[in-house]
């Protein structure tokens, strides 16, 4: 697996995101725990496919964060991480969802405002 180096992307709103509502995301609608593993003991399964996020902000720069969440294919073409904010060049798309970004601008945001507070 060839990993690139590191890209980043700054802010798609201009304006710091949620970090609480960034957690209910992670957990609902980005489906972040069925892959991750998070600090997250309330919800019961937490899948391994993906690294452990504890301590993800001690690694990962908030750019980082966000390519990847956004698309992570940019760092690491092999990955199966599925892109969250990017409708372009993507593959086996349900029709509902051709066009549309899985998590909004502000979901993304809230969702790496979340992953910041892993220290």
């Amino acid at each position: 697996v060839q990993i690139a180096s590191t890209p980043t992307l700054d802010s798609l709103t201009g304006k710091p995101g949620d970090p609480a509502n960034g957690r209910k995301v992670a957990i609902k609608k980005g489906t972040c725990l069925s892959c991750h593993v998070l600090p997250i003991p309330e919800e019961a399964d937490h899948g391994k496919v993906g690294p452990d996020l504890h301590g993800v902000a001690t690694r990962l720069t908030e750019g980082e964060l966000r390519q990847r969440i956004v698309d992570p294919k940019v760092v690491n073409p092999d990955t199966i991480m599925i892109a969250f904010h990017t409708t372009a060049g993507l593959r086996q798309v349900a029709k509902a969802w051709e066009g549309k970004p899985a998590l909004t601008a502000e979901e993304v945001e809230d969702v790496v405002a979340y992953l910041l507070t892993l220290k």
